[in-house]
């Protein structure tokens, strides 16, 4: 008799009745299962069916190391007689020989898979490993397809001054990818009734009545369409607000008399205050905490058993601590007091959990499906956020493309992203200690294995800069930059990375050295808004006040939604 595992027991495949798995939490959630009815004073249970969903596009035998083990035992029956793995009819000779041919070809097909799978995952593996040698890769990573497990992996030190290695069970902070966390646990209090997509925040909190953000309704501040501001507005957040603890209240009266940006509903810009809102509002609705909360309606349910809400003073478990690298040495992370992230960005998660947690939206059983499309319906351009992810094509080959939906979350020392492709239940879900990587370019290449398509890696130019400013300097960092550039099939440049370096050395307080890398990074890509704001910041900080309104106009003339250019531009038109 075969046995497969599913729903934390230890079931039959024999004589079971085909249906979807409908248990919350269930690892088959959303995948073809069968279910087993239950015995008299027993819980009904599930167990996955032995052929893949159609759409994936595997044989009709789950890939295995080895020979499917009952091509050689008693084939099982089966109730629902439209079972495509129900015994065939009949009990001669001719039959039979049916029989066999029939067990041949399956479990032909079956090694067809294994080697296939076997592929991908030896290509994936040799993917990560490349980021991890470059430098540019310290964490954990899962791959899925077709709702199973394809690959995990972990790599570099969770904590580099004990040198413990990173595992695939361990917990990292993972930033803003908390939003959606927190925009299911939003709808959840919608589906109980607690809550209204379009009721505004002055019908459920008496302090903001009177205020400018009273209007502003809960699908507003899920879709980021509300006007909140961001807390870039305030020109010191990091270094001074971002370390400070807050209460709950203290921390609105941070923001609640700010201006809106624009009319609510009529434009989209991201905002992590808006975020900070929902969570006060969840817990101001049910009476409960954020952290009671998510414990209570996600983590138990899903199984997301290594997951939870971060206060600073807590020692987790399998924690992993944060680090930046920065011109040649990792840095222990700055400091952050998660009291100001409650709902934006205060979870600490695993690439296992992150798995859980998208197939529980995969399969349907966690939120109704009017919620569900509402989430993963493009918003508004230039972000097509829905509720809580944002809803862009990946795009695999010369026009192909696939619905995509993703988030990627950044707090000190650490960066999380998952993109998940719906039509094939599959998932990608980086988590990383060591800042900053190219979490998109490590995505979409795991994401191309997938589709069959070649991934050409080459060496990342802004590890190079680092390694030259921290031993030469800027100048002859841009110097070497322009041999690296002229070598595409060897070195590959990635924008993001090079404007981070920009911003370390700003931060740094390295003025010159930051204005030498920022306008180079200028020259090169004149067309991205955050290289313009950047810029701008450098100049701001070395009293080339025209210089940086020149930039900060030209980063809203690419983004109009650019908050950070618009205020940095209103006051030193003030001036």
């Amino acid at each position: 008799m075969i046995t497969r595992k599913c729903c934390s027991y230890r079931v039959s495949v024999a004589t079971l009745s085909r249906a979807m798995c409908r248990r919350r939490g269930c690892s088959c959630t959303g995948r073809l299962a069968v279910v087993q009815p239950a015995a008299r004073g027993k819980r009904p249970y599930c167990v996955l069916l032995l052929r893949a969903p159609a759409y994936n596009r595997r044989p009709a035998i789950a890939a295995s190391a080895r020979p499917p083990s009952f091509i050689t035992r008693e084939w099982p029956t089966f109730r629902n007689a439209g079972s495509p793995l129900r015994p065939l009819p009949g009990t001669g000779t001719k039959t039979t020989a049916m029989r066999t041919n029939t067990l041949l070809l399956l479990a032909f097909l079956g090694l067809a898979s294994t080697l296939s799978a076997q592929s991908k995952r030896a290509r994936i593996d040799s993917i990560v490993r490349a980021y991890h040698r470059y430098g540019m890769f310290d964490g954990a990573v899962l791959v899925a397809e077709g709702g199973l497990v394809l690959y995990e992996g972990a790599f570099g030190p969770a904590n580099r001054e004990w040198n413990i290695p990173n595992r695939t069970d361990t917990k990292f902070m993972i930033g803003s990818i908390s939003k959606p966390l927190t925009a299911v646990l939003v709808l959840l209090q919608v589906q109980k009734g607690l809550l209204a997509l379009d009721s505004t925040l002055a019908h459920y909190l008496p302090e903001f009545r009177n205020k400018p953000a009273g209007r502003v309704t809960v699908r507003q501040l899920l879709a980021h369409t509300s006007g909140m501001p961001n807390y870039d507005i305030i020109r010191d957040f990091f270094p001074r607000i971002s370390r400070s603890y807050f209460s709950r209240a203290d921390y609105l009266r941070v923001f609640i008399d700010s201006a809106l940006v624009f009319e609510p509903g009529t434009r989209y810009a991201y905002s992590s205050w808006g975020y900070f809102t929902l969570g006060y509002l969840v817990e101001r609705v049910t009476g409960k905490s954020y952290a009671g909360l998510m414990r209570e309606e996600l983590f138990r349910p899903l199984r997301m058993n290594r997951s939870g809400s971060y206060a600073h003073t807590q020692i987790v478990a399998g924690r992993a601590s944060g680090y930046d690298y920065r011109f040649g040495t990792f840095a222990s992370a700055d400091f952050r007091d998660q009291s100001n992230t409650m709902g934006t960005g205060d979870i600490y998660s695993t690439v296992g959990d992150l798995f859980r947690f998208h197939l529980a939206l995969s399969g349907g059983s966690l939120l109704r499906d009017d919620l569900r499309a509402a989430m993963f319906t493009p918003g508004m351009a230039p972000a097509h956020y829905g509720l809580g992810w944002f809803n862009k094509p990946f795009t695999w080959g010369t026009g192909d493309s696939v619905a995509s939906n993703f988030h990627l979350g950044m707090t000190d020392g650490f960066i999380a992203f998952i993109r998940r492709i719906p039509a094939t239940n599959s998932v990608v879900v980086l988590l990383c200690n060591s800042a900053p990587t190219d979490f998109f370019g490590i995505s979409n290449n795991l994401l191309k294995v997938l589709y069959g398509q070649p991934v050409l890696l080459k060496e990342p130019v802004h590890k190079l800069m680092e390694r030259r400013i921290g031993e030469r300097g800027a100048q002859a960092a841009v110097a070497a930059y322009r041999g690296w550039r002229a070598d595409s099939a060897r070195y590959g440049v990635d924008w993001i990375s090079m404007n981070f370096l920009a911003q370390q050395l700003l931060e740094a307080k390295r003025y010159d050295d930051a204005r030498i890398i920022s306008e180079n990074n200028l020259a090169e890509f004149p067309e991205k808004d955050l290289v313009q704001v950047t810029m701008g910041n450098i100049y701001l900080a070395l009293g080339r006040k025209e210089d940086a309104a020149r930039c900060f106009r030209n980063a809203l003339r690419l983004n109009p939604a650019f908050d950070e250019a618009r205020n940095r531009l209103r006051e030193l038109e003030a001036q």
